[in-house]
Order: C-alpha cells, then structure tokens, then sequence
C-alpha cells in the first residue's frame, strides 16, 4: 500500500474524528417563558490519542426559538454530574491526578462557586464509585444536604505471608480503628461481573451527608445482593434501586439482561423485593407527583437479550406491579394503527416523565431504526411520535413538558432537538421540533444513500422475516462497487438507522456496506429473537446469503465479484462460518474477536450460559450425570458441530483477523485458532493483536484498527 493511499485515509479518518457524538442532555427551566438545554459531547483528539468531552448550552424561549448559545466547555474529568432538584447545587464526581496517582473527589457547587471537595480516598470507607449506566447512582436528596452513589465495597486490606516491617507499636499507641491486614490474603480470586465490568466484584450504597462532611456506606442490604441504579424514595430517608443476586459464579453482565434481579425497596433497616422471582428488572422511575415508580423487566430465557415489559406501581397503594407495555411476540397495534414490535434492553431516559405524572416517555429498536414514544399511564395506550424524515429518534431528557431529543442516521450524525409535548394536542404523538444548531455532516457525503429491505421468506418455518440496511453510493457503472457484507454482533441485538463513523470511512473509500439483522435480531419481536436459539450457523448464515444475493440483484451497481465479509463477535462468527460454507462467493474478510470454537469457549468465556443457549440447550450449567439424555462429550461435540472451525479447512479468501488481549467475552485464543489454521493452510491471513477488551474501542486501538480494516478492504479489492 502506497504512502498517498495510507495518507488519503488518514485524511478521511481525520475529517470524521472532528464530527463529535453525542453523550447526554439535560434540560434546565429558566423561568415560564426559557429554558436551557445542557448537551455533552464525546470528540477524538487524534493528536492526544484520547477523546475530550465538552458540555454546550442552548438556550431558548417557549417558542423552541434559539436565543442564546455558548461556547463549549472541557469536562473531560468529570466522571459524573448532578443537580439538586431546585438547581442550587451541582455535584460532580471528578478524575484528578494527584501526585502521580489518580484520585476520585466529590465537589459541590453552588451558583457562585466551589463550595466543598471530598478526596473519597481520604475517608477511605470505599472502592472507586461507579460511573457505568448498569450500576451507577448520583442523586441529592430533596432537602439539599445528602448524596447518594453506588461505589466498589472497600476490600479487607492484605498484605504477604512475610513483610519487614517496623518493630510493632506498644498496645497503648494502637489507634482501635486500625485495620490489622490479612496475612496471606492478596491473591484469593473475587468474583466480578466479567468483560467491561472487570473489578466489580461487590457494591455499597452510600451517602454523602455535606451538612455532617460524613460519608457513611449503607450496611443493611443483604450481602447476598449487589444493589445498583438506587434513588431516594419519595419520603427521602427510604431508597429503591435494582439489586442483582450473587451467585457462587457471577456470569458477564454487559450486554446481557437475563441476570436475575430486582426492584427493591429499603425501608429503614428492612430491604423489600418488589418485583417477584426469575426476573430481569432495571431503570427504576419515580413520578414529579412522587405517586407511581416505573421500571423495565424482562422473564429470564436462554436468549442474552430479548424483549421486555415496562411495568408500573402505585406507591400510595397496595406497592402492586402492573404491566403498562407487555412483552411482544410479533407484532402489536398501538394508537393510529401502527405496529410495534416491543421493547429491547434501554435503559429508559434519567427523566422521562410529562410534568402531570401522567405520561412516559422512551426509545427503543424498531426492525430498521430506533423509534421514541409516549404512553399514557391511565389507558396504557403507546402513541409513536412523529419523526416523517425516516431517521432514528432517541429521547435524552424530559423537563416540564420540554423533551431533548437526538435525530441520527447512517448518513447524518447525531444531531440534537428540541420539542414541547402537549396533552391537549389530537395526537399527542405530534411535538413541535427544533433543529439544534449542532448540526454536522459527512465530509463529501452527497452521494451516499441508504435503504432498508424487508424480506419474509415463502417457507413453511415459524419465524420467516428479517432485514437489511445497504448504506453506499447512490449508483454507478454495473458491477462498479465492491461490497462490505456486515452481520451484527450479540447476536441477540441490531443494527439501526444510527451513524457508524467505521462503516462511513468505508463508504467514502468507495466500497458499499450491508448491514444484516439476520433472525434471532432485536427490535423484530420476541419469537424472531428466540427463532435463532439452536440453529446458530445455520438461520443467521442463510440469512445473510439471502441478503446479500437480494442486494446484489437490487443493486446493479454491486460487484458480485467483490463481496467481502466483517464482523465482530458474533458477526466475526458469522464471516469465519460464511467464508468456510461458501469458500467460492467472497472476495476477503475481517475478523474482529470473532466466535470460533463454542466447545473450547464454553470453559473460557464470561457467558459459558450463551455457549449451551446457542445450541438450543438448557442455560442451567452442570456436567450431565450417567443416564442424562446428553453425555458432556456430545454437548461438546454438538457445540463444535454449530462452530466456524469445522469449515475452516475451505477457506480460500484473504482473512484479516483482529484480537484484543483482554478480552473476557471471546477470549483471544479463538481468533489465534483461525490465524494458525489459515496460515499452516497457506490462505493470506494477517493477525493484529491489541491490548484491549472485546469492543475493540480503546482510543488508540481504535485509530489504528479502523485504519487497518481499510487498507486490508482496500488491497483485497484492488487486486
């Protein structure tokens, strides 16, 4: 590859890190008449070989009209954010280095300036505060004078069998809050939640009480529960939030909502289950009228994702749990007749409540795109809010009435609105929008298009849709444009209508991409999801074939001849599976910590459940006993059977395979095993080994294997 070629995607690469992507908004009422709306931003800084985020305000009147806008504010070490409920105090949990060493600190804020700072380490009654959506909290109190977060419990301090020390201090010298270390102790493994959760072994609610300057963990939650996601319920002494129940082996969370947990409720000393056994729930809501709590739960099944209930409760009455939106098989019809497919592992909005307590709002994966909507608590009734220009619509805060929204697309990038909901309005669904001026678009993207297909097979199985997204330039000379064939990972998730700055970098270098949400997708109904359980390698195989010989025939401008694969996790499984079945139909494939051997997964991976799920087996794991219907060694041999690596001795085309070290999901050997085969079979393979997890998304592994990815499709292709 020439120097010009490598320096004209450089060129491309950089112009797409100055499009920044969205993180969060939060709306702030100024008077009857404004309001402000906060919005932080995530942008690559490719001269520092990290992401800066910046927070901009918009201010504007009660007719969505812009009437001021700020420059933008670094906030790259603020870690978490919060306002009191009457926005006099702002409490950020802030990264500072400090002496070489990086330090978590608490501030309070007030409209005038810094008013106190906790060094956490300092008081030393925790681990590290958690700032992932899965567990983290960091709510005031309504009185202003406590906080409350979700931190890592503080370990036993340990120390070797043997230390020289100094000689010991006289017993009347000892402090009696001196912790004696545990001899011998450091390298007894603790259980945490596994890939992307590494070091969450076992949380603590605690509070910050800034009147007292005391911080005081919370110790009567039983320590067989792992709370999360907690807030201050309406009295403000009690607290509700999410609590995950520990087993012996914890099993990876990211990613995967059918972990056993529950609503509950701390009333003084006595910790309550709201919600009932063999249940997913997370998301917990309380009303501005403090009335009802809502959440999002979801019967525990084989499938890692799948479809979900939003549930409500009356806290003035009986405390119970109603269904506000049920579980969808197929298909639903909501207001105006239009179809609904269900909801899929979102985390609702931090607020999502109209200012009456009388409607919800959310978004959430639809086949093609993510759609937002409103439900009216007293008839239960979904109404879909109108977005007519096709692109995806995501909710990010709601405040009196005043809604924040996101509109993104495969070729337009994040892009943030403003709306005004009105109860009175015929079809509520109906919100008055503004553009934000934050609007950005591809570098020399005129000619890039987007199309999705629906297909539904004439066959006489159970479950016969799915669909596909091909995302590339808008014509051409016939057989022109070499063709990125792309299934998901999960696989139980799916790609949306949503701006992948990867899959743009591919299309302005003049190759067309086909995103394919094979069965077994999200955002299709719960029986597509499951349709998948057993018969991966065999239904998301033929799928992806289906779609892609459909778009070579819709597409004329598609070079059959240059058909390549990629893939990551699941999807790296489906590129390794279709280039060992159809040897004769692709051109060159990308890896990325692809799924190659289940049977030697099963013992490795942070989901071993998945290994046994995928096969159409009972998620429960045991060694089967003398007289089970299937002996260890044929579940074994049944998980091979559905792997890539039986056709691996076929694979004839170019193979890039990319690894991260790290790795707890698909551990690296897998993509090692698929490098070593190719290259003792003499096929073109070129292995990249990273240190990093299964995302792949550390920022200078990011640079470098987006770069990468394309001159491997590039070199293939010219050839």
């Amino acid at each position: 590859m020439s120097s010009t070629q490598i320096d004209k995607i450089l060129n491309i690469y950089k112009r797409l890190c100055q499009i920044p992507t969205f993180v969060s908004a939060r709306i702030i009422p100024m008077n009857l008449h404004a309001f402000t709306v906060q919005s932080i931003w995530s942008q690559k800084n490719m001269e520092k070989h990290s992401k800066q985020k910046f927070l901009k305000e918009c201010s504007y009147n009660s007719q969505l009209e812009l009437i001021a806008e700020n420059m933008p504010v670094d906030i790259t070490t603020e870690l978490l954010t919060t306002f009191s409920k009457d926005e006099k105090l702002k409490a950020i949990l802030r990264d500072v280095t400090v002496e070489g060493k990086s330090k978590q600190f608490i501030e309070i804020w007030d409209k005038q300036c810094l008013n106190k700072s906790y060094d956490l380490s300092a008081f030393d009654v925790h681990g590290d505060v958690y700032t992932e959506p899965t567990f983290h909290a960091f709510q005031w109190s309504n009185d202003n004078t406590r906080l409350l977060y979700v931190a890592e419990t503080k370990l036993p301090k340990c120390e070797p069998f043997y230390k020289q020390k100094p000689k010991p201090k006289p017993k009347a010298e000892k402090s009696n809050d001196e912790e004696e270390p545990s001899r011998g102790t450091e390298y007894i493994y603790k259980p945490d939640w596994g890939e992307q959760l590494v070091g969450k072994h076992k949380s603590v609610v605690v509070v910050l009480n800034i009147a007292e300057d005391t911080i005081e963990p919370i110790t009567t939650i039983p320590n067989d529960y792992f709370p999360a996601q907690v807030l201050w319920a309406p009295n403000d002494s009690d607290i509700i939030g999410v609590a995950y129940k520990l087993k012996t082996k914890y099993l990876g969370l990211y990613s995967c909502t059918n972990r056993e947990s529950y609503i509950f409720q701390l009333k003084g000393k006595e910790f309550c289950k709201i919600t009932s056994e063999g249940l997913f729930c997370t998301s917990p809501r309380i009303s501005p009228n403090a009335q009802y709590l809502i959440w999002i739960e979801r019967t525990i099944n084989p499938a890692h994702n799948n479809v979900e209930r939003l549930m409500y409760m009356n806290l003035d009455g009986e405390y119970k749990p109603e269904v506000l939106i049920d579980t969808v098989r197929k298909e639903a019809i909501i207001a105006d007749g239009k179809k609904f497919y269900g909801l899929y592992n979102q985390n609702l909005p931090k607020h999502c409540w109209s200012v009456d307590s009388k409607y919800i709002f959310l978004s959430t994966p639809q086949r093609s795109i993510i759609k937002s909507y409103v439900v009216t608590l007293e008839t239960k009734t979904i109404t879909e809010i109108d977005n007519p220009d096709g692109t995806s619509l995501l909710i990010a805060d709601v405040n009196k009435n005043y809604l924040a929204l996101v509109k993104f697309a495969l070729t337009k990038p994040s892009q943030l609105t403003v709306g005004k909901f009105d109860s009175a309005l015929p079809n509520i669904g109906q919100l008055t929008l503004f553009k934000d001026t934050n609007a950005f678009s591809i570098p020399d993207g005129e000619n890039l298009m987007f199309e999705h297909t629906e297909y539904l097979y004439e066959t006489d199985e159970s479950v016969k849709d799915f669909n596909f997204t091909y995302f590339g330039k808008n014509g051409g000379p016939d057989k022109s444009t070499p063709l990125i064939a792309v299934g998901h990972g999960g696989p139980h998730s799916s790609y949306c209508n949503m701006y992948y700055p990867d899959y743009v970098l591919l299309t302005l270098l003049g190759f067309g991409v086909l995103q394919i949400n094979y069965r077994g997708s999200t955002g299709l109904g719960g029986d597509n999801v499951d349709y998948l359980l057993g018969k991966i390698g065999d239904v998301d195989v033929r799928d992806c074939v289906t779609a892609i010989d459909t778009a070579l025939a819709k597409y004329p401008w598609l070079d059959p001849k240059k058909v390549n694969l990629y893939g990551g996790s699941h999807g790296g499984f489906l590129a390794a599976h279709l280039s060992g079945q159809y040897p004769e139909k692709f051109k060159s494939a990308v890896i990325l910590n692809g799924v190659i051997d289940i049977a030697s997964m099963y013992s490795t991976t942070d989901i071993p459940d998945w290994c046994r799920a995928g096969i159409g087996f009972s998620i429960l794991e045991k060694i089967p006993q003398e007289g089970d219907a299937i002996t260890y060694s044929n579940l074994l041999l049944k998980m091979l059977q559905h792997s890539p690596i039986t056709y691996v001795d076929k694979v004839k085309i170019p193979t890039l395979v990319v690894i991260g070290t790290k790795d707890l999901r698909v551990p690296s050997f897998q993509g090692k095993l698929w490098y070593n085969r190719l290259i003792e079979n003499n096929v073109p393979t070129k292995l990249l080994v990273y240190e990093d997890n299964h995302s792949l998304r550390k920022d200078n592994v990011d640079i470098d294997n987006s770069i990468n990815v394309a001159l491997w499709f590039i070199e293939q292709n010219d050839q």
